[in-house]
């Protein structure tokens, strides 16, 4: 009785989950028919990559477990993806596939980190995506190395296959809404306070009775598994995978979006995988100029919101309320 209570009050909140459910609905409606073309497809690259942060976000950003392999582990997700589906297991099963495998592999990371601590355990993620790199690469076999491999079938929703952007920009939606409210709930659970308090203090975390190389180990598990559904999202969207989609950049510019968002913020992931998103991809017609443009971007971002974008909106915040208690004391002394 006592498990399914804390289960209901982990994913209930009436409020919260409405508001997701109504956001989802409508951004699943109106962006596809407001973007078009390549605009429609930054917008699917966006909440793609807006999964996998907010997956790094439970991992660094409520944990401060800096990790670079989260593209690795969105290749871990999508080659399970692809590889399953070419052989005819359908198309539910294959994205639960791929969150488990990268969970997994995931997991190997937060076993390490309960022995090593800091730089040392960037040294672990570096290793850990070059691995993967190295791996897709050259296993010519079963990764198809530099050449990748195909999703031979396309999967369908209610009959209507996904093989446009228009077609598939809901999917990739209502997948980002998903996460997004599961990670909000997980913040504000038992759990995400243990996060946080292992990230402010580890020590007087332990002495209060938070057993912290656990919660470690399921932080590190929980972000694998947004990875996988992140690169099972990126398969059906390219219908197509290779190591060049999950490189070493791929992996800061997710950990750049983390870094923006600030605080451990969901909301501010969500917010800086858009930026961060067109950044990267809306001035790659710029060409080398563009790659310039969106460099001095990303220093300028995070030299105006030192505390990121969760540091904004606090400050809009507290000016609000200040603005709030300044009229009611002025109507009245009125």
């Amino acid at each position: 009785m006592t498990s399914a209570v804390r289960a209901v009050s982990f994913l209930v909140p009436a409020r919260r989950l409405i508001v997701f459910v109504v956001g989802a609905v409508a951004c699943a409606i109106f962006l596809p028919v407001i973007f078009s073309g390549l605009n429609l497809l930054i917008v699917n690259q966006a909440c793609i990559y807006g999964i996998a942060a907010l997956g790094l976000n439970v991992i660094f950003g409520m944990t401060s477990l800096l990790s670079i392999a989260q593209a690795a582990l969105m290749g871990v997700g999508a080659y399970t993806f692809v590889l399953t589906a070419n052989r005819g297991i359908g198309f539910p099963a294959t994205v639960v596939l791929a969150c488990l495998g990268a969970a997994i592999v995931s997991a190997i990371t937060g076993l390490i980190s309960t022995r090593v601590r800091s730089h040392y355990f960037i040294l672990i993620t570096l290793a850990l995506a070059e691995t993967v790199t190295l791996v897709a690469a050259n296993d010519l076999s079963l990764t198809g190395g530099d050449n990748g491999v195909a999703l031979n079938t396309i999967p369908t929703i209610f009959g209507d296959s996904l093989v446009t952007p228009a077609a598939f920009a809901p999917l990739a939606i209502a997948s980002l809404f998903l996460v997004w409210y599961l990670a909000e709930c997980l913040r504000t659970s038992r759990f995400g306070v243990a996060l946080r308090a292992i990230s402010t203090d580890e020590y007087l975390a332990a002495v209060s009775g938070v057993a912290i190389s656990r919660y470690r180990l399921a932080a590190t598990v929980v972000g694998g598994a947004f990875a996988g559904l992140a690169g099972a999202m990126l398969a059906i969207s390219d219908a197509f995978i290779g190591p060049q989609n999950f490189q070493l950049d791929t992996g800061i510019l997710l950990l750049l979006m983390v870094v923006l968002a600030g605080g451990g913020s969901n909301t501010g992931t969500v917010i800086a995988s858009a930026i961060l998103t067109y950044l990267s991809q809306g001035l790659l017609t710029l060409a080398a100029v563009g790659e310039l443009i969106y460099g001095v971007a990303i220093v300028v971002l995070l030299i105006a919101v030192p505390d990121g974008l969760a540091g904004v909106g606090h400050l809009i915040e507290r000016q609000v309320r200040t603005g709030v208690r300044l009229l009611t004391v002025r109507v009245q002394n009125h």
